[in-house]
Protein backbone atom coordinates (compact mmCIF):
# COMPACT_ATOMS: atom_id res chain seq x y z
CA UNK A 1 0.00 0.00 0.00
CA UNK A 2 1.38 3.40 -1.00
CA UNK A 3 2.09 5.85 1.82
CA UNK A 4 -0.21 8.82 2.28
CA UNK A 5 0.92 12.07 0.61
CA UNK A 6 3.35 13.96 2.79
CA UNK A 7 1.10 17.02 2.73
CA UNK A 8 -1.77 15.22 4.43
CA UNK A 9 -1.65 15.28 8.24
CA UNK A 10 -2.36 11.96 9.99
CA UNK A 11 -5.89 11.45 11.25
CA UNK A 12 -6.43 12.04 14.93
CA UNK A 13 -7.09 8.35 15.73
CA UNK A 14 -3.97 7.27 13.83
CA UNK A 15 -1.88 9.92 15.56
CA UNK A 16 -3.18 8.85 18.96
CA UNK A 17 -2.49 5.20 18.17
CA UNK A 18 1.12 6.01 17.20
CA UNK A 19 1.55 8.03 20.38
CA UNK A 20 0.25 5.15 22.50
CA UNK A 21 2.54 2.75 20.66
CA UNK A 22 5.62 4.93 21.26
CA UNK A 23 4.75 5.29 24.94
CA UNK A 24 4.16 1.57 25.31
CA UNK A 25 7.43 0.60 23.65
CA UNK A 26 9.25 3.13 25.79
CA UNK A 27 7.65 1.59 28.89
CA UNK A 28 8.72 -1.90 27.82
CA UNK A 29 12.28 -0.75 27.16
CA UNK A 30 12.28 0.92 30.58
CA UNK A 31 11.01 -2.26 32.23
CA UNK A 32 13.78 -4.28 30.60
CA UNK A 33 16.59 -1.88 31.50
CA UNK A 34 15.33 -0.15 34.64
CA UNK A 35 17.56 -1.96 37.10
CA UNK A 36 20.69 -1.40 35.05
CA UNK A 37 20.63 2.32 35.80
CA UNK A 38 22.05 2.23 39.35
CA UNK A 39 25.25 0.64 38.05
CA UNK A 40 25.60 3.46 35.52
CA UNK A 41 25.30 6.27 38.04
CA UNK A 42 28.40 7.86 39.56
CA UNK A 43 29.03 6.98 43.23
CA UNK A 44 27.82 10.36 44.47
CA UNK A 45 24.35 9.84 42.97
CA UNK A 46 21.83 7.90 45.02
CA UNK A 47 19.44 5.82 42.93
CA UNK A 48 16.06 4.49 43.97
CA UNK A 49 16.19 0.89 45.26
CA UNK A 50 16.00 -1.60 42.38
CA UNK A 51 12.66 -3.40 42.12
CA UNK A 52 12.55 -7.06 43.09
CA UNK A 53 13.06 -9.61 40.33
CA UNK A 54 9.44 -10.76 40.45
CA UNK A 55 8.27 -7.18 39.89
CA UNK A 56 10.64 -6.70 36.94
CA UNK A 57 9.55 -10.02 35.43
CA UNK A 58 5.89 -9.07 35.80
CA UNK A 59 6.46 -5.71 34.08
CA UNK A 60 8.19 -7.31 31.12
CA UNK A 61 5.68 -10.16 30.75
CA UNK A 62 2.62 -7.88 31.03
CA UNK A 63 4.19 -5.53 28.48
CA UNK A 64 4.83 -8.41 26.07
CA UNK A 65 1.23 -9.59 26.42
CA UNK A 66 0.06 -6.08 25.62
CA UNK A 67 1.74 -6.23 22.20
CA UNK A 68 0.63 -9.77 21.34
CA UNK A 69 -2.20 -10.26 18.86
CA UNK A 70 -4.05 -13.57 18.75
CA UNK A 71 -6.02 -14.80 15.72
CA UNK A 72 -9.12 -14.11 17.82
CA UNK A 73 -8.56 -11.28 20.28
CA UNK A 74 -8.63 -12.20 23.95
CA UNK A 75 -10.35 -10.25 26.68
CA UNK A 76 -9.41 -11.13 29.29
CA UNK A 77 -6.03 -12.58 28.35
CA UNK A 78 -5.66 -15.92 30.13
CA UNK A 79 -2.13 -16.34 31.44
CA UNK A 80 -1.19 -19.76 32.79
CA UNK A 81 1.76 -19.77 35.20
CA UNK A 82 3.81 -22.92 35.62
CA UNK A 83 4.00 -23.92 39.28
CA UNK A 84 7.74 -24.60 38.87
CA UNK A 85 8.60 -21.02 37.86
CA UNK A 86 10.80 -19.06 40.27
CA UNK A 87 9.88 -15.43 39.61
CA UNK A 88 6.13 -15.53 39.00
CA UNK A 89 4.83 -14.36 42.39
CA UNK A 90 3.80 -10.96 41.06
CA UNK A 91 2.41 -12.41 37.84
CA UNK A 92 -0.02 -14.58 39.79
CA UNK A 93 -1.83 -11.41 40.82
CA UNK A 94 -2.84 -10.71 37.22
CA UNK A 95 -2.82 -7.21 35.78
CA UNK A 96 -4.12 -4.77 33.21
CA UNK A 97 -2.67 -4.20 29.75
CA UNK A 98 -2.05 -0.75 28.30
CA UNK A 99 -5.14 -1.11 26.10
CA UNK A 100 -7.37 -1.77 29.11
CA UNK A 101 -7.73 -5.53 28.74
CA UNK A 102 -7.24 -7.54 31.90
CA UNK A 103 -4.87 -10.45 32.46
CA UNK A 104 -6.29 -13.35 34.45
CA UNK A 105 -3.83 -15.92 35.76
CA UNK A 106 -4.04 -19.44 37.03
CA UNK A 107 -1.32 -21.81 38.20
CA UNK A 108 -0.70 -24.98 36.17
CA UNK A 109 1.55 -28.02 36.15
CA UNK A 110 3.00 -28.29 32.64
CA UNK A 111 3.48 -32.04 33.01
CA UNK A 112 0.00 -32.78 34.35
CA UNK A 113 -2.55 -30.16 33.27
CA UNK A 114 -4.26 -29.83 29.91
CA UNK A 115 -3.13 -26.38 28.80
CA UNK A 116 -5.04 -25.63 25.61
CA UNK A 117 -7.54 -24.00 25.16
CA UNK A 118 -7.47 -22.69 28.72
CA UNK A 119 -4.28 -20.64 28.14
CA UNK A 120 -3.68 -17.74 25.78
CA UNK A 121 -0.16 -17.37 27.19
CA UNK A 122 2.02 -19.62 29.29
CA UNK A 123 4.83 -18.59 31.65
CA UNK A 124 7.13 -21.52 32.37
CA UNK A 125 10.08 -22.16 34.63
CA UNK A 126 12.90 -24.65 34.11
CA UNK A 127 12.56 -26.46 30.78
CA UNK A 128 13.86 -30.01 31.14
CA UNK A 129 13.42 -32.57 28.38
CA UNK A 130 10.01 -33.92 29.49
CA UNK A 131 8.66 -30.38 29.70
CA UNK A 132 10.00 -29.50 26.26
CA UNK A 133 8.42 -32.60 24.72
CA UNK A 134 5.11 -31.91 26.43
CA UNK A 135 5.01 -28.31 25.26
CA UNK A 136 6.09 -29.21 21.74
CA UNK A 137 3.46 -31.94 21.41
CA UNK A 138 0.59 -29.94 22.87
CA UNK A 139 1.22 -26.36 21.76
CA UNK A 140 2.95 -26.48 18.35
CA UNK A 141 0.81 -24.55 15.89
CA UNK A 142 -1.60 -23.36 18.56
CA UNK A 143 -2.06 -19.67 19.41
CA UNK A 144 -0.42 -19.80 22.84
CA UNK A 145 2.39 -17.34 23.61
CA UNK A 146 5.09 -19.17 25.59
CA UNK A 147 7.40 -17.10 27.80
CA UNK A 148 10.18 -18.95 29.61
CA UNK A 149 12.20 -17.61 32.51
CA UNK A 150 15.11 -20.05 32.31
CA UNK A 151 15.53 -21.26 28.72
CA UNK A 152 18.85 -19.69 27.82
CA UNK A 153 19.09 -21.32 24.38
CA UNK A 154 15.50 -20.29 23.54
CA UNK A 155 14.84 -23.36 21.46
CA UNK A 156 11.94 -25.84 21.24
CA UNK A 157 8.93 -24.91 23.34
CA UNK A 158 9.77 -21.25 23.98
CA UNK A 159 9.00 -18.04 22.10
CA UNK A 160 10.22 -15.34 24.47
CA UNK A 161 13.04 -16.33 26.80
CA UNK A 162 13.85 -14.12 29.75
CA UNK A 163 17.40 -13.63 30.97
CA UNK A 164 17.14 -12.72 34.65
CA UNK A 165 20.41 -11.60 36.19
CA UNK A 166 20.68 -9.81 39.49
CA UNK A 167 18.25 -6.92 39.00
CA UNK A 168 18.12 -6.96 35.22
CA UNK A 169 15.66 -8.68 32.89
CA UNK A 170 16.28 -8.97 29.16
CA UNK A 171 14.86 -11.41 26.64
CA UNK A 172 15.53 -13.36 23.46
CA UNK A 173 13.02 -14.24 20.77
CA UNK A 174 12.56 -17.55 18.97
CA UNK A 175 11.11 -16.17 15.73
CA UNK A 176 10.45 -19.59 14.25
CA UNK A 177 8.37 -20.78 17.21
CA UNK A 178 6.53 -17.45 17.34
CA UNK A 179 5.64 -17.64 13.64
CA UNK A 180 4.36 -21.21 13.96
CA UNK A 181 2.08 -20.26 16.85
CA UNK A 182 -0.03 -17.82 14.87
CA UNK A 183 0.41 -15.18 17.58
CA UNK A 184 1.66 -11.89 16.14
CA UNK A 185 3.96 -9.49 17.97
CA UNK A 186 4.60 -5.88 17.03
CA UNK A 187 7.96 -5.54 15.20
CA UNK A 188 9.05 -2.80 17.60
CA UNK A 189 8.94 -5.31 20.46
CA UNK A 190 10.93 -7.89 18.52
CA UNK A 191 13.65 -5.30 17.96
CA UNK A 192 14.11 -5.01 21.72
CA UNK A 193 15.06 -8.68 21.98
CA UNK A 194 18.02 -10.57 20.67
CA UNK A 195 16.54 -12.45 17.75
CA UNK A 196 16.71 -16.21 17.82
CA UNK A 197 15.39 -18.00 14.73
CA UNK A 198 15.72 -21.60 13.68
CA UNK A 199 17.31 -22.15 10.27
CA UNK A 200 14.87 -22.94 7.48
Amino acid sequence: MAPAPASLPPTAPASRARTRLRRGLTALLLAVTLAVLPAMLPPAVTAQPAPQRADLVARVVISLLGYARWPVERDPVRLCVDHASRYAARLKEGGTLANGRTVQTRQVDVLADMLHPACDALYVGTMNEPRRKRLSAELTGRPVLVIAEEDFECEVGSMFCLNIRDNQVSFRVNLDALARSGVHMHPGVLQLGRRKGAPS
